[in-house]
């Protein structure tokens, strides 16, 4: 795992200094601690400044420096993350006898394999995590690759001439003339999705490249951007198989991914909640590891969805060598100031705080790698929201979407302020034409935003038209499969991975994600929606292929979540410090209601578990400003004062 960071001008005279480059880099030191390389292509006509830290994964020798090179020359690449399947790879290049590899990178593998098969065809059989930047000199062409499924991050920022990027936007903010501005529509969205939505970020003219997608900028400044892997292409097909067919199916393609993910010249380890996702994938690493597999729990003090008991059995069952932490409200608060500094935008996630935690705990035991269970609650519909929209869009949402829309106006209208938030603005949406699911998590519905904010900062569309426009390109009549793309194309990749992405690079940990293997995705959403839920019971299929591998009452547990959702983190006393944070911050001061803001600290008894989730957004959103426009880029002020001796439980 690594750093990237670089820049393509064919501005005549523009370029950048050494030093300004390695100062855009070294903003990214703890996702590549171990080494850093620069590469400067100028001519009176282009600049191309590719930069790279790197995290010694795989090939530890110096001959996995980057950027890297064709032996000619020609082609020169940085990347980060991984390509499990090289070695595949590798020996199909070199049997062409075409090749000669220097070092045993998957880095080399990309270069050769874009030179054998082009750059889509390469693609194609690329199974990883990648975003990486490719620069042929002959051709003076940059081309930015994100990988299918957004496992990786990639910022861009666009001028005339200009393109710049990098794995982190802090690095794109420490470019000479960039200047600091907050893109109103992100933030409109944000409150709605708890993260801005591709290719938006909070940053106004930084874009996030969309997963799946890659941009060309050629020597000319003209710049093309297409999807080369679309999710919405997979549903079923043909004659469905026997169920037994598809559960012996999902277990190949699941020991395949999580063998694949074992690939490492390092210590890999795996983040165990204990529930059905992550006990599945430790059992899988077992099977193939020569040694106990390393595995780290976290919980809250206090809070009783922690899923210890369960995790031990796991650990108990395959012999790992097994960490514990549990963390209390002053440890909590303590990450705040460096969460904002490392995620650069915020995610208001409350996830992230444990992972924050577990990452410092696997990186202080000396495991740099380690496997996560995100992506399966969306392949297989283990959401119980899920299945609750889907009774609501049977049972009256799409007959009362065919009324008139005179008729539906009236009732919206009729509705506003008698009826809860949520079921308002589905009337709403009911009217308009915009789907019922919109995602998973939303913290404040269109309705409240302008509530909350008030007619001089709601200039924009509902974040529903957003979704609508997601769903009208997915062409797919299968409701779930719709909300499955959904969540592919806007919460998984935006903010479920990038809290992990970002978390566990804080502490320079590579997160491995064996669910979101392209084999084992592609085989999923061509799964009939029967197999996913079947007689009330979610995540139907998996739990199948489970049996027989890990126990029954891991399986067929209740759902928590990974250390509980916002309405468990938060303490009254972290909402406490969330008050005095948020309503003491010039962003909310000068951009919101600060009336409307006040109402959900003082309804928060009434309205506990719902409130939180918007307490955490609005959070978050004030610690990013401190962070990046108040000057304020230091550790909370709890931190100095926070019990942070955190000695895990060896079990």
């Amino acid at each position: 795992m690594c750093g990237i960071v670089g820049v393509f001008s064919n501005r005549k005279g523009w370029s950048l200094t050494k030093p300004e480059l390695e100062a855009m880099r070294d903003q990214m030191v703890s996702r590549g601690p171990d080494d850093a390389g620069i590469f400067i292509h100028r001519t009176s006509d282009f600049f191309v400044g590719l930069a790279h830290r790197r995290l010694s994964i795989i090939d530890l020798s110096s001959l996995g420096r980057q950027p890297m090179a064709t032996a000619d020359g020609l082609l020169s690449i940085v990347f980060n993350g991984e390509v499990f399947n090289y070695l595949e790879l590798r020996d199909e290049l070199v049997r062409t006898g075409r090749y000669e590899f220097r070092s045993r990178t998957d880095t080399e593998v990309i270069l050769y394999g874009v030179r054998e098969w082009g750059l889509e065809g390469c693609l194609r059989r690329l199974r990883g995590m990648y975003a990486f930047a490719l620069f042929d000199v002959a051709e003076h062409v940059l081309t930015l690759v994100r990988d299918p499924l957004g496992v990786k991050p990639l910022y861009y920022l666009e001028e005339t001439g200009l393109v710049a990027f990098a794995s982190e936007i802090k690095a794109l903010l420490a470019m000479p003339g960039v200047e600091r501005e907050i893109d109103d529509l992100a933030l409109h969205h944000y409150l709605t999705f708890a993260q801005a939505p591709s290719p938006l970020t909070l940053f106004k003219g930084i874009h996030k490249l969309e997963a799946g997608t890659y941009l060309q900028i050629n020597g000319f400044g003209h710049i093309d951007r297409r999807r080369y892997w679309d999710p919405a292409r997979f549903r079923p097909q043909g004659r469905p198989l026997d169920e037994r067919d598809y559960v012996e199916e999902l277990r190949r393609l699941l020991r395949q991914a999580v063998a694949r993910r074992m690939v490492a010249d390092v210590p890999v380890g795996a983040f165990l909640s204990g529930g059905v996702d992550s006990s599945l994938m430790v059992a899988l690493m077992a099977e193939v590891s020569s040694r106990p597999v390393k595995t780290f729990s976290i919980g809250m003090k206090g809070d009783r969805t922690n899923e210890f008991n369960q995790a031990r059995l796991v650990s108990r069952q395959f012999g790992t060598d097994h960490q514990e932490l549990l963390i209390d409200d002053n440890i909590f608060l303590s990450c705040l100031g460096p969460m904002a500094l490392a995620q650069d935008e915020p995610l208001a996630d409350p996830v992230c705080v444990p992972i924050y935690q577990i990452s410092k705990l696997a990186r202080d035991s000396g495991t740099t790698v380690i496997q996560v269970g995100e992506g399966s609650d969306e392949l297989f519909a283990g959401y119980p929201i899920y299945h609750l929209f889907l009774k609501w869009d049977r049972t009256w949402y799409r007959r009362y979407r065919a009324l008139p829309r005179a008729l539906k106006n009236l009732f919206h209208r009729l509705s506003q302020g008698r009826v809860s938030p949520h079921l308002e603005d589905a009337l709403r949406r009911a009217r308009d034409g915009d789907p019922l699911f919109i995602g998973n998590s939303v913290a404040f519905w269109d309705s409240e935003k302008l509530w909350l904010r008030g007619e001089s900062y709601f200039p924009h569309e509902p974040s529903s038209r957003y979704i609508a426009g997601l769903t009208r390109a997915f062409s797919l009549s299968d409701p779930l499969l719709r909300m499955i793309n959904v969540e592919l194309k806007n919460r998984l990749p935006e903010l479920l991975l990038m809290r992990v992405d970002k978390m566990s690079m804080a502490h320079s940990i590579e997160t491995r994600v064996p669910y979101l293997d392209e084999d084992v995705v592609e085989f999923a959403l061509s799964l009939p929606s029967p197999l996913k839920h079947r007689n009330g019971e979610a995540k139907y299929i998996l739990k199948k292929a489970a049996e027989g591998i890990i126990p029954d009452e891991i399986i067929y547990q209740k759902k928590w979540g990974f250390c509980g959702s916002a309405a468990t983190m938060l303490t009254g006393t972290i909402v406490s410090y969330a008050a005095k944070s948020v309503l003491e911050s010039p962003l909310i001061r000068e951009r919101f209601n600060l009336r409307s803001v006040s109402q959900l600290f003082d309804s928060r008894s009434h309205h506990h578990r719902l409130n939180r989730f918007k307490i955490w957004n609005l959070l978050n959103l004030a610690l990013w400003h401190e962070c990046w426009f108040e000057g304020k880029r230091t550790r909370s002020d709890r931190e100095s004062s926070a019990r942070i001796d955190l000695q895990p439980i060896h079990r």
